[in-house]
């Protein structure tokens, strides 16, 4: 029985475990590795390609415990010098190859039986079999050794695994055959699409795939090789590959660059982010494939084969210089053509969004991901700029209102910095203004739309999703603006019918009054309430409400009323139950109205049918268009009445003020 050097046992212990599906297939990948090798060692000067062959057999996927998995090749053999290599722990046989002499011990560490049998040629060239067990041992890890002279055969090398141990190998080793072939792929392509390869047959129980054709099968063309010398990286080579779609289904991602070490794919990184294109094509079904080599990543791969001894800030940057080759030497066509297109986009962007028009349309690209193409996305990547962008610019202002606070002179470079601050906090409240107003027309559009469907219904038809949309789209129904617990439901469009109510924070909405007034049980509500303590905005000063706004939608085309709900005998009752009653704010506190308070009352309707007969002693507006009725007795204000169309064409002349300051 024949030892190995070293604690193996601890050594094996101490390897790195698998966290994905990949990682716990890599002692396959190492003895289907050490394959190749063996192939190329036999067969040089290309001729692996063409008289090379591995079969790698799997069963019992289904049953981790169970499992089998049979490496075969037809390479060189374990011959003396090649098996004195493999009983010494770090060995640098394979160094100039990018072998580390651990890829065995990975063996060890997955499976619970591996069984050896090879045939090589001696110096007398002579055939000769050595077969073993190797297994996890303090020493005598070669068991069962048996080397002797046969007669017939030819050379090659086959390894048998057997049982995955319990841990992380089985925990994430792949349950089904497709994902097997897929990993399988995936990480050799790089070899596969370069044609390093000899022939690899893989039967993953019913599964078979054939290597490197089911890869090449999917290459639509090849585009040549960028190489260049980088003043961090050295000398690298990229190949360029466009496949069809299928090639990057075991990866994360559309397009890839594989890292390559002493030609063995390491780790393959997604650079879609880094180039922008999707997929592309006449069909829209092609990726693109990149192989990257070079001194640098040959001296770095760690001894497991699995990554690279540098942090992944290197490895961005790498990826980053190599992307940008494959964008100037591959994809140049087609980036241009994506760029145009994404040029619009943000064009388009811009113009329904303002506010993020800080820049010119490239400034604002350079700062997206170049895979960003849609409003949502330019948003995230464009809103810390922004903020960044507003706290420089509130810092500048304030150094220089600092300045002139400590009597500073106002010439030369301050006089000029506080116009060039200005300058920007002009263009920046512009592009919030035009955007703030083209939100606001459309907003008047819909709101037109929909005052035309609702008025084209005949009277007494209900539609209450068309009315409780309308009154939707100015105030959210049956919420309490005062309530913070409930801000989320409190957006509203006010302005259409005053702009003091713009800001308005405590309004009522379609809730019954009972609600909001003690004692009160007739279940009638106005459409709206709002209670003011300053500029209609509901100043929480603790005195007397001093103003109230009042105002009720009817239905635009109505024509029929019952007394009980013409507007006006309505909009006494609710006035009747506010003055005898109290107001509870969201916090249960009492809320007074004062004694002389002034109650501004709008209902807004069509004045026709019955309603037009009602009002016809009703004073008129100043245009002529609505009424009004001043109110006397035990309550001072007026109640004006709006027609719809008024109300809308009022508001778009208000907002066409802002549109026309705001240049849109």
């Amino acid at each position: 029985m024949t030892s190995l050097a070293g604690d193996i046992v601890n050594r094996v212990r101490r390897l790195p475990k698998p966290t994905t599906a990949a990682e716990a297939l890599q002692p396959i990948f190492e003895a289907v590795s050490n394959a190749m090798h063996a192939i190329d060692d036999r067969f040089p000067n290309g001729e692996s390609k063409v008289q090379g062959r591995i079969d790698v057999v799997v069963q019992n996927l289904g049953n981790p415990g169970q499992v089998s998995v049979r490496v075969t090749d037809n390479g060189i053999g374990l011959d003396d010098a090649r098996f004195n290599a493999f009983i010494t722990t770090d060995t640098g046989f394979k160094f100039e190859r990018g072998g580390k002499g651990v890829g065995r011990l990975l063996w060890l560490d997955m499976f619970e039986t591996v069984r050896v049998q090879s045939v090589f040629l001696n110096e007398q060239q002579e055939l000769w079999r050595r077969s073993f067990d190797f297994v996890l041992a303090e020493r005598d890890q070669l068991q069962n050794e048996v080397l002797e002279q046969i007669l017939d055969g030819a050379p090659g090398t086959s390894v048998e695994f057997v049982g995955i141990r319990e841990g992380a190998y089985r925990a994430k080793f792949p349950e089904r055959p497709a994902v097997v072939v897929r990993h399988f792929g995936s990480h050799f392509l790089a070899e596969f699409i370069l044609g390093n390869s000899p022939q690899v047959f893989v039967q993953v129980d019913a599964r078979n795939a054939t290597f490197p054709q089911d890869i090449r099968n999917l290459l639509i063309e090849e585009r040549g090789h960028s190489d260049f010398n980088h003043d961090v990286f050295g000398q690298l080579q990229v190949s360029h590959f466009v496949f069809r779609s299928a090639a990057s289904a075991g990866f994360e991602g559309k397009h890839q660059l594989h890292f390559i070490a002493n030609g063995r794919t390491v780790t393959s990184r997604k650079i879609d982010g880094l180039i922008g294109v999707g997929r592309f094509g006449p069909d829209d079904n092609a990726v693109y494939h990149g192989c990257v080599s070079g001194v640098f990543l040959d001296d770095r791969v760690n001894q497991e084969r699995t990554n690279f001894n540098f942090d992944e800030k290197t490895l961005e940057q790498l990826s980053k210089v190599c992307a940008e080759a494959a964008v100037r030497d591959a994809l140049n066509q087609e980036v241009q053509t994506y760029d145009v297109g994404r040029s619009e986009t943000m064009s388009d962007f811009i113009a329904e969004y303002p506010s993020f028009g800080f820049a010119d349309i490239d400034a604002l690209l350079a700062r997206t991901p170049k895979n960003a193409t849609k409003a949502e996305q330019f948003a995230q990547a464009l809103i810390p700029v922004r903020i960044r962008r507003d706290t420089e610019r509130k810092k500048r202002v304030q150094r220089i209102v600092a300045e002139i606070g400590e009597g500073h002179n106002v010439e030369g470079d301050l006089a000029e910095r506080i116009r060039e601050a200005a300058n920007d906090v002009r263009a920046e409240e512009q592009r919030q203004l035009t955007e703030y107003v083209l939100r606001r027309k459309v907003v008047l559009d819909v709101l037109d739309v929909l005052i035309r469907r609702l008025r084209a219904r005949p009277d007494g038809e209900e539609d209450y999703h068309l009315e409780a949309t309308l009154h939707q789209f100015i105030c959210p129904m049956r919420v309490r603006g005062d309530d913070p617990t409930r801000v989320e439901d409190s957006d509203h469009d006010l302005w259409i019918i005053d702009e003091r109510l713009t800001l308005a924070r405590y309004f009522a909405s379609d809730v019954p009054v009972r609600n909001l007034i003690e004692d009160n049980r007739n279940g009638e509500r106005p459409d709206l309430l709002v209670w003011d303590r300053l500029h209609g905005l509901g100043e929480d000063s603790g005195e007397p409400l001093k103003r109230v706004m009042l105002v009720e939608f009817k239905k635009p085309g109505r024509e029929q009323y019952t007394e009980r709900y013409l507007p006006s005998n309505q909009i006494m009752r609710y006035l009747t139950a506010l003055k005898n009653g109290d107001i509870q704010s969201y916090r249960g506190e009492r809320v007074r109205v004062a004694e002389d308070c002034i109650f501004y009352c709008y209902v807004v309707a069509d004045i026709v049918g019955e309603l037009k007969t009602y009002t016809s002693g009703w004073k008129t507006t100043a245009d002529g268009r609505g009424r009004w009725l001043e109110l006397n007795g035990d309550f001072r204000g007026t109640i004006e009445l709006i027609e719809w169309r008024d109300l809308l064409t009022d508001a778009r002349m208000r907002n066409a003020a802002y549109i026309e300051a705001a240049g849109a």
